[in-house]
Parts: structure tokens; sequence; C-alpha cells
């Protein structure tokens, strides 16, 4: 063994254990419920500094952030119920967002202190990772609409590809990035999604000639592609 595989392994025995777990079919709100569980129990030991990564695939479901309006939401009471999509205020920001099917969403519960812009930097490299591996080369982060976005094309609406919003407590982050892998397009006429009406939203799946693998496998390498970055251990549970 050389000494970087041997520093390599005694960086990664003294991490702070990040807890991952992926689920499918998951309702919006107990899942928020439970982010906001496992905030209070890290908050309440100031001690800790481990972290607990919700992966999830959601029913269908409409976000409304703290700037997020009704009039956001384009369909009728009557249209949502047809394919069994709710409408959740949430304590994140921006405005309103889709969880779907076909969907991977990341929730880090870390502590994250004052360095919110580096947390966000990190959900954005993790996506960006896992769509290059598969092929996508023209994407990149943007702050000032903060999600994924590929580069602009003459005579085509902006498109993004995935969206993050954050509410930060006590130091410690909820709620985090949806990345759009392989949702039915019809599902985005629901709203405005992030109050943008001139924007198009993407899934990987659009982007890429090879067939992807389960979402299940997706949602392994984005943990992988996260905890590396926040200097974290992931553990699978």
């Amino acid at each position: 063994m050389n000494g970087d595989e041997s520093g390599s392994e005694s960086l990664s025995r003294f991490a702070a254990p990040l807890r991952a777990s992926f689920e499918r079919d998951v309702d919006f709100g107990a899942c928020l419920d439970a982010q906001l569980a496992a905030r209070d129990a890290l908050a309440s030991d100031t001690q800790r500094n481990d972290g607990r990564l919700f992966l999830v695939e959601h029913r269908p479901a409409l976000t409304l952030g703290r700037r997020g309006k009704r009039d956001d939401v384009l369909w009728s009471d009557a249209q949502l119920a047809e394919v069994g999509m709710r409408v959740f205020e949430t304590p994140r920001g921006g405005e309103v967002t889709l969880h779907a099917p076909g969907q991977l969403v990341a929730y880090p519960i870390v502590r994250v202190g004052r360095q919110i812009r580096a947390h966000i930097h990190r959900l954005a490299e993790a996506t960006l990772a896992v769509a290059e591996a598969y092929g996508v080369r023209n994407a990149a982060f943007e702050m000032d609409q903060p999600g994924i976005w590929l580069a602009a094309e003459p005579d085509r609406p902006r498109r993004k590809l995935a969206s993050i919003g954050l509410h930060v407590s006590r130091g410690i982050a909820v709620q985090g990035i949806s990345f759009n892998i392989q949702v039915a397009p019809m599902l985005f006429g629901a709203l405005v999604s992030c109050g943008l009406p001139e924007v198009e939203m993407v899934s990987l799946a659009e982007l890429v000639s090879t067939e992807l693998p389960p979402l299940e496998t997706l949602a392994r390498e984005w943990g992988e592609a996260f905890a590396e970055r926040a200097g974290m251990q992931l553990e699978w549970c």
C-alpha cells in the first residue's frame, strides 16, 4: 500500500458519516417531516457533525417555496386530482417546483453554518458529475436562478435540468436539489416552473443517447459524488 492510499484511508476513517437511503413513491409531506426531525436531532447535540441524506422519488406534487405564488399553479383542482398531484407549502426559498416520478430528489441534512453558497455548489457539482458521466457536456450551474442549466441555443427557450431550493436553520440545511431524470413532460404543464414562464424543463433521458440505469443506481452515484465533495463518509442504510 502506498502513502497516498494510506492517507486516503485515514481520512476516510475520521470523516463524518453521511447516512444515506433511497426510496420510491414517497409522499412529499411525510418526507419533509422526516427531514425536519433529522435536523432537530442533529441540532440537539452540538458535538455531532454527521448527516442524513434522503434520496427519493416523490409521488406527483407541486411545492411552493417562500416566494411561491398559487397563480403559478396552472392546473385546476380537477386536473391535479386526475394525476394524484398535491400542492404543498415548504420552508425553502424559491417559487413553485414540480416533484414527480422520474425525478431524483436529494435532501442532505447536514451542518453548513454560514457556508450556504458552498453547500449549494456541492449540490450542483454532484449533479453535474452524474450528468457528465452519461455524456452531458453543455450544462452548468447558475446561482442567479439556482440550478443546472443547459447552454443557451438560438431560437429555443432556456432549458433547466435541475432546481435547487434550501432552508437553513440553526446552521443545518434541509431540502436540496431536484434532478429531472425521465419525467413525463406533460407534468411540467401544471406550473410555471421556478416563476420563469419562458423556461423549458428538460430530463436527462432527453439529452443522452444511451439507456440510463435504474433510478436507484443514479441515486447511489449522486450520493457518492456529494459525499466526496462534502468530505463525508457515505453509509447506506
